[in-house]
């Protein structure tokens, strides 16, 4: 099975137009799209299909999803981004 395509999909379908959802999102699609499952691609384009409000209040952590692949995603995807700032705060040569 070619994910190739998907991934493409995947990545125009990130962009949000919400600064902190892009912010967020692009990266990691950006960064980990490649070496995504198959299961985290479902969970992927589940958390894609959602209305910004909705992934505000999950990104936020106001509510939490319905779906555990969601919510696994939705941790990794936080994750990601803070280690991602730390290292752009980090001087270079630590």
């Amino acid at each position: 099975m070619n994910l190739a395509p998907d991934r493409a999909k995947l990545a125009w379908r990130a962009r949000r137009g919400a600064r902190e959802l892009d912010s967020l999102l692009l990266p990691y699609v950006r960064d980990r799209g490649a070496g995504l499952s198959e299961d985290t691609l479902k969970a992927m384009e589940q958390l894609l299909s959602e209305p910004d409000p909705v992934l505000l209040d999950w990104f936020l952590q106001r509510k939490v999803p319905a779906e555990p692949q969601v919510a696994a995603l939705i941790r990794d995807i936080l994750i990601y981004s803070g280690q991602r700032h730390q290292d752009q705060r980090s001087p270079s040569g630590s």
